[in-house]
C-alpha cells in the first residue's frame, strides 16, 4: 500500500526562512505580461527536501530548499516549489494595470533555492530546460544516458524499502536510494532509469542533497514559461552565459551609463563558480 502526504511543516518552514528585499511603499511599474504552455496533469507529486553546500572547503551550514516532481502520463517536471509559487503570483498580477510594492514584496519572498526548471517528455526522450540569469533562457537536448551500478545495500525512506545505486553524470559522482515498492522509471532533476523512483540522490561531496519527505496525488499543472522575452539557446550557449554571469553577475543586473551616454561596463566581485554540470 502507497502512502502519500505532505509535509505541511517542512513547508512553511521553508516559506518563513526566506529572505526578503522591501520595495518602497510608492513604487509603482507596468504589469508585466505571463504566458506559460501546460502540458497536461500531474498524476504523482514527489516533494524533495533540497540541501545545497555552497562551499565544501569551509565550515558552514547547507541551505535548505524544497523541490518537487511532478509525474504525468507523458511529461514530468522537476523544480522548486517557490519557482510554482512565484510563477502563480506572476500569472495573477498580470491581469493588474500597475503593481506596487505591494505585489513586488509578495514575490519577493519566493526565492527558490534549486533555479533550474526541467521537463521531461516520456515520448521523445528529450529534456527541456529553463534558468534565469536577468534574462530567462530556455535549451534542449535528449535525456542523458545514465550508466547506473546497483549494489546490495538497502535502507528505508519514508517507509518505502530502497537500494543503493551509483552512476557518474557530467563530472561529478551520486549515490542514488530507489524504491521497487513504486515503479516509476524517475527522480530529481534528469535522474532516472532505475527498477524504481529515486527517493534520495546525493553527490560524493555532500554538495547537493534531495530527500524525499512527502507524495501526494493531487493534479497539479506540468508547464513550462512561454513568455516571448525568453531566449532558446544551445546548451554549450547556455554553460557560457553561465559562466559569464558568475565571472560578472553586476553586468546582469540592470543598464548603467556614463555621462556622455555611453553603456558603462559594471564590474563585481566573482562568484564561485561550480555549476551542478562540471561537465
Amino acid at each position: 500500500m502507497m502512502k502519500f502526504f505532505i509535509p505541511m511543516l517542512i513547508f512553511c518552514s521553508v516559506l518563513i526562512s526566506a529572505q526578503q528585499t522591501k520595495i518602497l511603499d510608492n513604487f509603482s511599474m507596468k504589469a508585466s505580461s505571463y504566458d506559460a504552455k501546460v502540458f497536461e496533469k500531474s498524476n504523482l507529486n514527489i516533494y524533495y527536501q533540497f540541501k545545497f553546500l555552497k562551499d565544501t572547503k569551509i565550515s558552514q551550514n547547507p541551505r535548505e530548499g524544497l523541490c518537487v516532481l511532478q509525474i504525468g502520463e507523458n511529461y514530468s517536471k522537476f523544480s522548486d516549489t517557490k519557482t510554482l509559487q512565484k510563477d502563480s503570483l506572476f500569472e495573477k498580477f498580470s491581469h493588474l494595470e500597475n503593481v506596487g510594492s505591494r505585489e513586488m514584496n509578495q514575490l519577493f519572498i519566493y526565492n527558490p533555492l534549486w533555479n533550474m526548471e526541467s521537463l521531461k517528455s516520456a515520448a521523445d526522450k528529450k529534456v527541456t530546460y529553463q534558468k534565469r540569469y536577468k534574462t530567462k533562457y530556455e535549451y534542449e537536448e535528449p535525456q542523458p544516458e545514465l550508466k547506473w551500478q546497483l549494489h546490495n545495500e538497502s535502507k528505508r525512506i519514508l517507509d518505502y524499502s530502497c537500494k543503493k545505486a551509483t552512476v557518474k553524470y557530467r563530472g561529478r559522482e551520486f549515490v542514488a536510494w530507489y524504491t521497487a515498492d513504486i515503479p516509476v522509471n524517475n527522480g530529481p532533476y534528469i535522474f532516472e532509469g532505475l527498477p524504481g523512483l529515486i527517493l534520495e540522490l546525493e553527490d560524493s561531496q555532500n554538495k547537493y542533497h534531495f530527500t524525499a519527505v512527502g507524495i501526494d496525488k493531487k493534479p497539479m499543472d506540468i508547464y513550462l514559461r512561454n513568455d516571448k522575452g525568453i531566449l532558446k539557446i544551445s546548451r554549450t550557449k547556455f554553460r557560457e552565459v553561465e559562466k559569464t554571469y558568475h565571472d560578472n553577475p553586476g553586468a546582469f543586473h540592470g543598464k548603467a551609463l556614463n555621462e556622455d551616454g555611453s553603456p558603462m561596463v559594471v564590474k563585481s566581485k566573482p562568484l564561485l563558480y561550480d555549476p551542478f554540470e562540471l561537465e
